[in-house]
């Protein structure tokens, strides 16, 4: 039987960590393709320059100055955690034949974790509040001159997703308060430890989803077809800032889940269509699929 020591302790925390790591290192997340990642310093972020879109306007007069504070958007970080106990018993008899992989998975975990928060954020876009006080996809957006609409929930399909993806902000928000990290109790005369017999350890990170402007993308339900598509990506063209002015946007990515991924090649990797005609649609927009979505 091993003598549980500090040393021992210690020397298990490191090689944890480095299956950590390893996991870490082994995902390549997509999110910050349509995703805005910023660093947080606090519990609660407020965004109160999402009001306005940046435009320059021709200088008459006075300038025409915004508050900050006229449309603030709070996003909450929120914690997430994974942990196990390893009992002592089981380090006494070198007991830890399946704990590197599974720590190592952890890792694979924890690095996916902005993916999964990302896609969520988009996939429950028309569900959750936005910086104008409407769902981020919505039909009733407020504008200077009536309502806006980012989304059309007609048709029963899966929905797919239009993003204008290559300006300094992307439509997806996320804040990184907290990078994961991993973390073992080596004390042995932690108070746990006496009561059970188990060293805790396990992963941490906190982390907020939200969104920038909803003029960045569009959501639809509808059949995934040329009609359909040039109908959402020529509404997205139309879109203004809240004061009525142009934005001259235009979609680059569409997001696609499992159900939409073949109709999504067959509309834009095909050159030439079933006649032989070019296909006017080739390569318009960049396919991202992601088997998060259905």
């Amino acid at each position: 039987m091993r003598q549980i020591t500090a040393i021992l302790l210690q020397g298990l925390r490191t090689g944890f960590k480095t299956d950590f790591q390893r996991g870490l290192d082994k995902v390549k997340p997509t999110y910050l393709s349509f995703t805005t990642k910023v660093n947080s310093t606090t519990k609660v972020e407020t965004y109160g320059w999402l009001g306005d879109f940046p435009l320059f306007r021709k200088w008459i007069g006075e300038k025409r100055i915004k508050r900050l504070a006229e449309k603030a958007y709070r996003l909450v970080n929120e914690a997430y955690e994974v942990t196990r106990g390893i009992h002592k018993h089981d380090i006494q008899d070198d007991n830890l034949g399946l704990w590197p992989a599974q720590i190592e998975g952890w890792g694979e975990e924890s690095a996916a974790l902005p993916d999964r928060l990302a896609y969520a954020a988009l996939a429950n876009g028309h569900l959750a509040v936005c910086y104008d006080g409407q769902n981020f996809f919505d039909d009733e957006h407020p504008m200077a001159d009536g309502v806006a609409s980012n989304i059309s929930a007609a048709g029963g399909s899966q929905a797919w997703f239009l993003l204008v993806t290559g300006k300094s902000l992307k439509p997806i928000l996320l804040q990184e308060r907290e990078k994961p990290h991993f973390h073992m109790v080596t004390d042995m005369t932690d108070s746990r430890v006496f009561e059970t017999g188990e060293y805790l350890i396990g992963g941490e990170a906190r982390y907020g989803a939200g969104y920038t402007y909803w003029q960045l993308a569009y959501r639809s339900t509808q059949t995934l077809n040329k009609a359909n598509y040039e109908a959402a990506r020529d509404a997205m063209k139309a879109f203004t800032d809240d004061e009525g002015e142009p934005l001259a946007l235009r979609p680059d990515t569409i997001v696609v889940g499992r159900s939409n991924q073949a109709a999504a090649k067959e509309l834009f990797e095909k050159q030439n269509l079933v006649g032989g005609e070019s296909n006017v649609l080739w390569k318009e927009v960049a396919i991202l699929e992601s088997d998060r979505l259905p």
